[in-house]
C-alpha cells in the first residue's frame, strides 16, 4: 500500500507539472479591446514587452493585458490609412509603413514625422509603402509599390538628406514591387518579390538573386511574401508559386547560408490551404507558421513546426479561433501573439509563472507623468490592487475638469495611458490629474508647455 501511495503521489505531482505548462490562449476583439481593434494587419513588440498592432486606420499599443492606446489622425500625428508594417528600434521608436500615405517615424513619446512624395520633394517615387527595415548603420530600406518596372521597388534613406532608389536588383532587371523585407544576423537585406528573393549586401553593395529555378526547386515558389531570419543565421520564407496562371501556396522554405542548403516543407500535402504561408515566428526550436492571408487566400489557421512534426491550431475557441493569420510575433516574455481576421490572440506558455502573480500590485499608486513638462503628449501610469470602476481626469487651476482620460471598469494590475494636447485648446500652464477608485483618491501636478 505504501508503494502504491508513493506512486500515486509522484504521478499527481507529474500531472500538476504538466498542467502548469499548458499554454493559455487569450483572444481579443473589437469589444474586449475597448474598440481599439478595428483590424489586425501587422504586429511588432518592443523591449518593454508592449505589442504594437497595425490596423486599417491606426496604430494600437497594448501593454500586456491592461491598457489599449490608439494612435490615429484624431489623437496624434498618425495618418488615417492602412498600416502595412511596423518596425521597432532598440530605442523603442517606431517606423510605420502605410498603404497610400508613405511611412512615418514615431519617437515613442510625442513626435510623428511623415515621409512621402510631398515631404521629400518626390525623392520617394510613390506613397505606397509595404515594408521597412534598418541596416547595421541605421540606413532605412523601404519596400514600395510603383505599378511599373521603370521605377525602383526599394528605396534607401540615410535618415537625413540622401535617398537612393534601387532600380537594378540583378543583371539589369528592374522590378517595381517589394512586398516584404528583413535583415539577417550578418546584416544582409533580403527583399521578397514575385520573381524571387533578392539579397543585398550593404558592405559591398552587391545583389544576389534566388529563384525556384536557380535553387533547383529549393525555394518553394518565386512569389516571396514572408521572410523571417532566425538567431542561428537561417533564413525562412513563405512562398507562392504559379500553376496554370494562378498563384497557389508553396509552403515553408529554409535556407542555410553556411552550407548553401535549401529545404522546403509543407504542413499537409493534402490540404492546399496549409501551403499559403502568411507569417513566420521563431520561439526556441519551434517555428510557428501562419497560413492564409486574411481576405486574400483561404488558410488553415496556425501551425507549430518542430523540425519533423506539425501541429495545427484552427477553428478552436480553446486555442486559435480563426482560420487565417496576418502576422506573428514573440515578445520578451516568450509569449506568441497572432494577428487574425480582426482579432489578436496571445499564447502564454507559462501562465502559472510566479512572476505573473507577483505583477499584481498590493496597493494603489498614481505615478508622476512622464515627460513633465510636456508638449504635446505625456504618459500617466498607475497601479490597481483590485478591479473596479476607475475615473482618471485632468483639471485646470480653478478645479474645472478639462479632460476625462479613463471612466470604466479596469482589472487589477499596472496601467498607463497617453494624454495628448495636440488637438485640444488647452493653453500652457499647470494642470492636475486625479485618479479615483473605491475609497482611493490621488492628485498630481503636471505642466503643459506650448
Amino acid at each position: 500500500m505504501k508503494k502504491l501511495i508513493t506512486v500515486f503521489f509522484i504521478l499527481s505531482i507529474f500531472a500538476l507539472n504538466i498542467s502548469a505548462q499548458t499554454p493559455k490562449w487569450t483572444t481579443y476583439d473589437y469589444n474586449s479591446s475597448n474598440s481599439a481593434l478595428t483590424a489586425t494587419y501587422c504586429l511588432a513588440t518592443d523591449a518593454s514587452g508592449n505589442i504594437w498592432i497595425g490596423t486599417n486606420q491606426s496604430v494600437v499599443k497594448f501593454n500586456q493585458g491592461s491598457t489599449w492606446t490608439v494612435y490615429d489622425y484624431t489623437t496624434s500625428g498618425m495618418v488615417n490609412d492602412r498600416v502595412m508594417d511596423i518596425t521597432v528600434t532598440n530605442t523603442n521608436s517606431l517606423w510605420v509603413c502605410t498603404y497610400g500615405s508613405g511611412f512615418l517615424y514615431y519617437n515613442g513619446v510625442s513626435l510623428w514625422v511623415q515621409k512621402n512624395m510631398s515631404t521629400t520633394g518626390n525623392l520617394m517615387p510613390t506613397n505606397w509603402t509595404y515594408c521597412l527595415t534598418l541596416d547595421n548603420t541605421s540606413n532605412i530600406y523601404v519596400g514600395i509599390y510603383c505599378g511599373n518596372n521603370s521605377n525602383a521597388g526599394l528605396v534607401k534613406w540615410d535618415g537625413a538628406n540622401i535617398w537612393t532608389p534601387f532600380n537594378n536588383f540583378f543583371n539589369g532587371y528592374n522590378y517595381s514591387n517589394v512586398e516584404v523585407i528583413a535583415k539577417d544576423i550578418a546584416g544582409n537585406i533580403w527583399c521578397g518579390t514575385n520573381i524571387g528573393v533578392y539579397k543585398f549586401n550593404p558592405t559591398n553593395s552587391s545583389w544576389t538573386a534566388y529563384t525556384k529555378e536557380n535553387t533547383s526547386g529549393g525555394l518553394g515558389g518565386n512569389w516571396v511574401r514572408v521572410i523571417a531570419p532566425d538567431a542561428s543565421g537561417n533564413i525562412w520564407f513563405g512562398t507562392m508559386d504559379k500553376v496554370n496562371d494562378s498563384w497557389v501556396g508553396a509552403g515553408l522554405t529554409k535556407y542555410t547560408p553556411s552550407t548553401n542548403l535549401w529545404s522546403n516543407y509543407i504542413a499537409n500535402s493534402q490540404d492546399a490551404s496549409s501551403k499559403v504561408v502568411s507569417a513566420i515566428a521563431h520561439r526556441g526550436n519551434d517555428v510557428w507558421v501562419g497560413t492564409g492571408f486574411c481576405g486574400q487566400y483561404n488558410g488553415n489557421g496556425l501551425y507549430k513546426f518542430s523540425g519533423s512534426s506539425w501541429t495545427n491550431y484552427a477553428y478552436d475557441n480553446n486555442t486559435f479561433p480563426g482560420n487565417c493569420v496576418n502576422d506573428l510575433v514573440v515578445d520578451k516574455n516568450n509569449n506568441l501573439w497572432i494577428a487574425g481576421a480582426n482579432i489578436l490572440t496571445k499564447v502564454d506558455f507559462n501562465p502559472t509563472d510566479v512572476k505573473e502573480t507577483e505583477s499584481i500590485p498590493t496597493s494603489f499608486k498614481l505615478n508622476q507623468n512622464y515627460p513633465n513638462p510636456f508638449n504635446p503628449e505625456t504618459v500617466i501610469s498607475y497601479q490597481l490592487p483590485i478591479s473596479g470602476k476607475v475615473h482618471l481626469s485632468v483639471s485646470d487651476l480653478l478645479g474645472r475638469e478639462v479632460a476625462v482620460l479613463v471612466d470604466e471598469t479596469q482589472p487589477a494590475g499596472n496601467h498607463q495611458i497617453t494624454f495628448s494636447t495636440a488637438r485640444t485648446t488647452l493653453s500652457s500652464g499647470v494642470y492636475f490629474y486625479k485618479l479615483q477608485m473605491e475609497n482611493f483618491v490621488d492628485v498630481k501636478k503636471m505642466m503643459i508647455i506650448k
